[in-house]
């Protein structure tokens, strides 16, 4: 409400491109933080290394198709070699 209270009556188009560039933002920001947890996962070690490793592996399915496929085998295997 904030960002379109300053905006005069009767423009309604302003309004709404200020909303748009907001939420773009929001969006943005969203999915470089997504990209950012992909590319620095925490596996431990011992046991549960298989276990974080593949819940990695299906998140990292999930988010790079939301990504439009950010995580190519070759970054995922990258990854996981530097852990």
């Amino acid at each position: 409400l904030e960002l379109i209270s300053s905006i005069g009556e009767h423009n309604g188009f302003e309004a709404w491109r200020r909303l748009c560039a907001d939420q773009l933002r929001r969006l943005e920001k969203n999915q470089l933080q997504r990209v950012e947890g992909l590319l620095n996962p925490e596996f431990g070690s011992g046991v549960g290394f298989r276990a974080k490793w593949l819940a990695w592996e299906r998140q990292s399915e999930v988010q790079g198709a939301a990504l439009g496929g950010a995580l190519t085998d070759t970054i995922k295997i990258a990854v996981v070699r530097r852990k």
